[in-house]
């Protein structure tokens, strides 16, 4: 069934619409009509069940047949990726949305060759994480937060159960011995460096903000590669992939 993400001001008991480039897609693109039915995701865990009951490529109209809420998942893992060059971040925000991480945190560090991105970049990602939920069935798409310092994503991690900076230096203790032997957590920041890895100033800045650092074994994983696959290892470790 076809997905589209949705306002929740669009949607008034058993009514909804389908406004501007979704209405188009909808009629144009996939060639949909009259009778048939979609599925409406809200951003907030609802999803709609909805048959089309007519319109134009401006705006088409939807009768609501049933709702449902789905919670999100138990464990809420932010991601504080450090920029990187090319589309590589457009595959981090693309991979890590499919996995469900609950926010994105893209920052600056010592070793980061791009600016910070502007109005049209985080727009793009936020294109990105809504195709991103609607092929893979998140109803929960993850919050993307503008670029800040090293500095203002450490202060954000300081609600987190656990905190995680990943370090490709042989000293850095591997993955699961550090999180073998501690409590489940409910939320996990976890940080991945650019493609230069993070400045062993970094490091200690974090180590003296909570952080553990951790490493991943012997292997140098490229930034956008490693990103996809902490997040992964962690969501096995603490048993979130049920």
């Amino acid at each position: 069934m076809r997905r589209f993400f949705i306002d929740r001001q669009a949607i008034a008991g058993s009514r909804a619409f389908l406004a501007g480039t979704d209405a188009h897609h909808l009629l144009r693109v996939l060639r949909l009509k009259t009778g048939d039915e979609v599925e409406l995701f809200d951003g907030s865990g609802m999803v709609y069940q909805a048959k089309i009951e007519g319109g134009d490529l401006h705006r088409v109209e939807l009768a609501v047949l049933a709702a449902s809420d789905t919670p999100p998942d138990r464990l809420a893992i932010h991601l504080g990726q450090a920029m990187l060059k090319g589309k590589k971040m457009d595959l981090v925000v693309q991979k890590c949305t499919e996995l469900g991480v609950r926010a994105i945190h893209p920052l600056l560090s010592t070793h980061t060759k791009n600016p910070a991105p502007g109005p049209e970049k985080l727009a793009r990602w936020q294109r990105i994480i809504q195709e991103s939920c609607k092929q893979c069935n998140q109803p929960w798409p993850p919050t993307c937060h503008p670029a800040r310092s090293f500095a203002e994503v450490l202060a954000a991690g300081e609600g987190c159960d656990l905190r995680l900076i990943c370090w490709e230096q042989p000293e850095a203790p591997p993955l699961r011995s550090v999180v073998n032997s501690l409590a489940i957590p409910r939320s996990i920041m976890v940080l991945i460096g650019p493609e230069g890895g993070f400045s062993t100033e970094e490091i200690a800045q974090a180590r003296a903000a909570g952080f553990l650092a951790v490493g991943l074994g012997r292997r140098i994983l490229r930034a956008e590669t490693a990103a996809i696959a902490v997040i992964a290892l962690l969501q096995y470790i603490f048993n979130d992939l049920d």
